[in-house]
């Protein structure tokens, strides 16, 4: 009769494997490469838009809305990343202990 009266949440948790109970007790942090990887995309996003702005041909308005969001992408990335090295938030870091 106990086993009626269970949550759904008890009846989940019951079912995943120790290792999913684990991994939901503390926080999903990515790798170093992940985040290495991020960096990179971001870095390269700024300057696909620099080669735009720097390219020979007329800019039109929607490239100039590309540029900005490709700007804003590109260092949204690197930033967030660089923080999260320092601050280290990353399996294996700081914070993950």
């Amino acid at each position: 009769m106990e086993e009626l009266n269970n949550t759904e949440e008890e009846i989940i948790e019951e079912s995943l494997p120790e290792e999913e109970k684990t991994k939901e007790d503390h926080q999903n942090f990515p790798t170093q490469a992940v985040l290495t990887i991020r960096a990179i995309v971001g870095i390269y996003v700024v300057y696909l838009a620099y080669q735009i702005i720097t390219s020979d041909s007329e800019i039109t308005p929607w490239m100039w809305g590309a540029v900005g969001l490709f700007i804003v992408a590109g260092s949204g990335l690197v930033v967030m990343s660089v923080k999260r090295f320092i601050c280290g938030e990353y399996v294996g870091g700081k914070k993950d202990k």
